[in-house]
């Protein structure tokens, strides 16, 4: 019975040769493209060139250097983004923390992870005493 048996091969006998992989990608490599800073209060935005180099050691240990604003309204200025761990489908998880900058304390929310051969992430800065920021990256390999 031929039906049977290509409804087998289909459909799989219990084990699986196409499915989820908890392998680490590889992500290692330069990064181009956008990074975007809003200041709400201000109702101020500013997109930047943007790029960033990443390394990767054993498994999803990562490091990205600071991210590199140049030109536009930005001029010259760079975010520290660090070490990290990112999972099996690439993403960096949630974290959060605090930051002191000369006019205060920011509070920070950030997310984000490799999709592909893009870096994507969010920035979410709150603070009593300095305007609040939100940045978006968008780079590319």
């Amino acid at each position: 019975m031929l039906i049977p048996a290509l409804f087998t091969i289909a459909c799989g006998n219990g084990s699986s040769l196409i499915g989820p992989s908890d392998q680490i990608p590889n992500v290692a490599g330069s990064y181009t493209g956008t990074t975007t800073i809003t200041f709400p209060e201000l109702r101020y935005s500013a997109s930047c060139a943007t790029t960033t180099s990443v390394t990767q050691t054993s498994g999803g240990r990562i490091s990205i250097a600071p991210l590199q604003l140049r030109g536009g309204e930005c001029g010259v200025m760079s975010i520290p983004l660090g070490d990290a761990t990112i999972d099996s489908t690439g993403s960096l998880g949630q974290s959060s923390g605090t930051y002191s900058e000369s006019c205060g304390v920011y509070t920070w929310v950030a997310s984000g992870g490799f999709f592909g051969r893009n870096l994507q992430g969010s920035f979410v800065y709150t603070s009593r005493t300095c305007y609040n920021m939100n940045v978006t990256i968008n780079l590319t390999h």
